[in-house]
């Protein structure tokens, strides 16, 4: 009976339509967020001079010698940072450190004063570029093992093991997410007058027409934008991202915010 009772569950797992649909976004999700993390990007400042060019770990020249105090991105557009934030990743890692390079071909020498974290990162098949001139310093690569990653994920296979997958633990509410959207989309623009009478109210007319505007219009946007990621991901039946859920609706006590994407869980 038990197995019986196990494979009646299978059977309701694979016939679950919004998980389907779930599933298919997330695939959708995964490959966008590949293709994303093959191309990385740093800055920093201090004394240095060089430059340095590599096709691989076993094609690499290049000089210099830098102190330099610097950060790297996941990404070279600041509004793809929300995957990283999404995905519970740091969205910028620092480094900072003294140190002198020589490279040619798979050889490289370095002498540093620092821990080996001091200086941009370096992966064994990235394509990479750095410029260090006077006291500012530039690092952009393809990272190589990533375009792999992207390529296998495409057949469903995650080699970086970084694709997001079904929470189990979810509960999904994919109705209320799918209506909440779409009362963001149509009506979000009610975000200016609500927000003009509610300022006007406490603190008086002039804030009325110069606060409050600035209020309804940003938040205004925030919903239209959150009402779009909503109406389309709605088979994942998230918990609401903007609080309060609604612009209008009764016993609105929570403060005006935005969340993190997240699920209700069964405990």
């Amino acid at each position: 009976m038990t197995s019986l009772a196990a494979w009646a569950q299978d059977e309701r797992e694979e016939l679950d339509v919004n998980s389907f649909f779930v599933k298919g976004e997330l695939y959708i999700w995964n490959r966008i967020s590949d293709v994303f993390d093959v191309l990385r990007c740093g800055i920093g400042g201090g004394p240095g001079i060089g430059a340095e060019v590599a096709l691989t770990e076993y094609g690499q020249l290049g000089a210099y010698t830098a102190n330099v105090k610097g950060v790297d991105f996941p990404h070279f557009i600041p509004p793809l940072w929300l995957i990283q934030f999404y995905e519970k990743e740091p969205i910028l890692n620092k480094h900072e450190g003294r140190y002198a390079t020589v490279a040619y071909g798979p050889e490289r020498k370095v002498s540093s004063e620092s821990d080996d974290g001091a200086y941009f990162p370096r992966d064994r098949w990235d394509f990479r570029a750095q410029l260090h001139l006077a006291l500012v310093h530039v690092y952009a690569s393809v990272k190589g093992a990533e375009v792999g990653d992207f390529v296998a994920g495409i057949v469903g296979w995650d080699p970086s093991d970084d694709d997001m997958k079904l929470d189990p633990i979810a509960v999904r509410r994919p109705v209320d997410q799918l209506g909440r959207g779409l009362s963001n989309v149509l009506f979000g623009v009610f975000e200016v007058p609500a927000n003009i009478m509610r300022v006007t109210e406490s603190e008086g007319d002039l804030p009325g027409v110069t606060k409050g505007v600035g209020l309804g219009l940003w938040r205004f946007l925030c919903r239209e934008a959150v009402g779009v990621v909503e109406v389309v991901t709605f088979p994942f039946g998230w918990e609401p991202i903007i609080a309060p859920e609604y612009i209008w609706q009764k016993n609105q006590d929570s403060t005006w915010r935005v969340y993190r994407p997240s699920f209700h869980k069964r405990y």
